[in-house]
C-alpha cells in the first residue's frame, strides 16, 4: 500500500522537461497522491546512467527520452532496464513521432513500452496514470490503504503522548501513566487488573500501546492534553484537524475493517451504510489521509520546538524518527 506515486525519469534537459513534471505532479496529487519524481539528466560523460535506479518495486513509471547527453541512446537503455523491471510501465519519448518511437523499440525487441511524442507527453502520461489507478484501486485494495495508513497514525498519535508526557510531566510519569490508565480503564473494565499492573510498573509504553487503548481513545486524550499547553501551540490550526479526526479517519477505517462489501444496482456498498464507494469517494478518503499525515507531522514538529524550549534536545532529535513513521503514512500507498 502507497499513497505515493513514484517516477523514474531519464532526460538531458532538465528546463525543457520541467512543466511536464510540474503538470503531471498536478494530475498525481489532484488524484489523492503525492507525486515522487526521480530526475536523473542524462549528461555526456556518465558512465551508466542506470547505475543505483531503485528496486521495481519501488518504481511505478519510468519515463525514457530517446535522444540523452553523451549519445546515450533511450532505446537501448530501455532494453537493459527491461531485465530488472520486467512489470513496470514504460513511456518512451522524444520529438519525433510515435510510429518512428514504435519502430525503435520494436528493433529493440521490447515489450510493454508507451511510446509518445513529447508535445503529447502530459496527455498521454495522464491516461497511463489513470489507468493503472482504475485497474488497482477498487474496494479491496481502499481496505489495505486505509488500514496500514491509519495503522502509521495511530503510531505517530502514541509519540505525540509520549512526547507531551516529557514536556508536561518530566518528573511524574507515574500521573501520566495514570490519565492513560483511568482513561483506558473507563471503557474496557474486563481488562482493569491488567491495566493497573502497568500503570503500578510505571510501564507508560505498555498503556499507550495495550489494545484496549484503542485509536478512539488515543485521540480523546491526545486532544485533552493538547488543550492544557494550548497557550504553547504556535499553530492551534492543527488542533483543528485533530478535532475532526474521528469522523474523518477513525469511522472510516472502523467501516473497512468490520463491515462486509456487498454489490447493489453495480455499486459497491459496505453493508449496515447508506452510501456507495466509487472512484471519487475512495479518491476523497485518500486525500483525508494525506491531510492527516501532514497534520500530524506538523504536530510532532511543534512538540519538538517546544521539547527544545524545555531543555530536553534529545527529545526533539527523537521525533525525527516518529515523523518518518507518519509520512510513511502517505508514503506507503500508492499502487
Amino acid at each position: 500500500m502507497k499513497l505515493e506515486y513514484r517516477m523514474l525519469w531519464f532526460d538531458d534537459q532538465r528546463s525543457s522537461i520541467e512543466p511536464a513534471i510540474k503538470r503531471i505532479e498536478a494530475i498525481i496529487s489532484r488524484l489523492g497522491f503525492q507525486p515522487h519524481v526521480d530526475l536523473r539528466i542524462v549528461q555526456a560523460g556518465m558512465e551508466d546512467p542506470l547505475a543505483g535506479i531503485p528496486d521495481e518495486d519501488d518504481v511505478d513509471l519510468v519515463m525514457m527520452d530517446w535522444k540523452l547527453g553523451g549519445q546515450h541512446d533511450g532505446a537501448k537503455l530501455t532494453r537493459r532496464l527491461r531485465q530488472k523491471y520486467r512489470n513496470t510501465d514504460v513511456v518512451f519519448y522524444s520529438s519525433e513521432t510515435a510510429k518512428r518511437l514504435r519502430e525503435l523499440i520494436f528493433n529493440e525487441d521490447i515489450d510493454g513500452v508507451y511510446c509518445c511524442n513529447r508535445d503529447q507527453l502530459g496527455d498521454r502520461v495522464s491516461g497511463i496514470i489513470q489507468g493503472q489507478l482504475r485497474r488497482v484501486l477498487d474496494l479491496d485494495h481502499m481496505r489495505g490503504i486505509v488500514m496500514a495508513a491509519t495503522s502509521d497514525l495511530d503510531h505517530g498519535m502514541i509519540e505525540c503522548l509520549e512526547v507531551i508526557q516529557r514536556i508536561s510531566y518530566p518528573d511524574n510519569k507515574p500521573k501520566f501513566a495514570a490519565i492513560v490508565s483511568e482513561t483506558i480503564t473507563a471503557r474496557m473494565l474486563s481488562k482493569i487488573e491488567d491495566i493497573r499492573d502497568f500503570e503500578r510498573k510505571g510501564r507508560l509504553d505498555k498503556l499507550l500501546r495495550d489494545p484496549n487503548f484503542g485509536a478512539t481513545q488515543r485521540l480523546e486524550m491526545l486532544l485533552s492534553e493538547i488543550a492544557k499547553i494550548g497557550d504553547q501551540l504556535s499553530e492551534p490550526h492543527l488542533i483543528e484537524h485533530l478535532e475532526v479526526y474521528q469522523g474523518e479517519i477513525i469511522s472510516p477505517r472502523n467501516d473497512f475493517a468490520h463491515r462486509k462489501a456487498e454489490k447493489k444496482n453495480g455499486k459497491i456498498f459496505l453493508q449496515g451504510r447508506e452510501a456507495h464507494y466509487d472512484q471519487e469517494k475512495m479518491r476523497e478518503l485518500r486525500l483525508r489521509l494525506l491531510k492527516h499525515s501532514d497534520n500530524l507531522g506538523a504536530l510532532l514538529s511543534m512538540l519538538a520546538n517546544l521539547a527544545v524550549a524545555a531543555g530536553q534536545p534529545a527529545l526533539a532529535e527523537q521525533l525525527t524518527d516518529a515523523q518518518a513513521a507518519i509520512f510513511s503514512a502517505s508514503d506507503d500507498a500508492a499502487k
